[in-house]
Order: C-alpha cells, then sequence, then structure tokens
C-alpha cells in the first residue's frame, strides 16, 4: 500500500542547515577600506529563513563609499557535497553572481 498523502511525501531541509541558524536576524555592518582613517563602509543585513526551511534568505542595504547597494542573497545546500550554495543579485551589478563556500561555525 503506497501513502498517497502529498505532505507525507515531501522532502525536509537538510539537518546541515541549521548551521545557520545563528545568522537569523538582524544586523548592523561598518568598517573601513583599506586606506582610510574612518568609517566609509556602513548598513544593515537582515537574514530569515524562506518557506519551507530549504533556503535562508539575506537582504543588504549598505553604504560603500559614495555608492548605495541593496542585495538579495539566497543560501542553501548542494545534495551531493552538502556545500553552501549562494546566490547574490546586488544592484550595483545586475547579474545574477553565483557564489560556492563551505558554512564553517566555530564556538
Amino acid at each position: 500500500m503506497s501513502d498517497s498523502n502529498p505532505q507525507s511525501q515531501m522532502s525536509q531541509p537538510d539537518p546541515a542547515l541549521k548551521r545557520l541558524d545563528k545568522l537569523v536576524g538582524t544586523w548592523t555592518l561598518s568598517g573601513r577600506t583599506l586606506n582610510s582613517e574612518e568609517d566609509n563602509i556602513s548598513g544593515q543585513t537582515t537574514f530569515e529563513w524562506l518557506p519551507g526551511g530549504f533556503f535562508l534568505q539575506q537582504r543588504i542595504e549598505m553604504d560603500f563609499m559614495v555608492f548605495k547597494i541593496k542585495s538579495l542573497e539566497l543560501v542553501g545546500l548542494t545534495r551531493r557535497s552538502k556545500r553552501s550554495r549562494q546566490a547574490c543579485t546586488p544592484t550595483c551589478r545586475p547579474r545574477h553572481s553565483p557564489i560556492s563556500g563551505t558554512c564553517r561555525t566555530t564556538r
């Protein structure tokens, strides 16, 4: 007998994504470029899980020297390697920019 309930057949997010929970919330950013003696970079970033828990969304608004940057990034895991996979679309660069990386946490 097969289970015909669609809810029971839906996949679940990889438990490795739980490592990203500590990012959820809104963060204030500030810093400076290498040759600056004062902060010339400031902004705010917000992380939240999309419905279903498979992707973490990051929204950034930043003043980078004279540039105003808004960006949307989605973070998930590749199935085979369990490496994080991001897709970032900043306002200063109109193309989608895929980025690969590994999520590491320190405690």
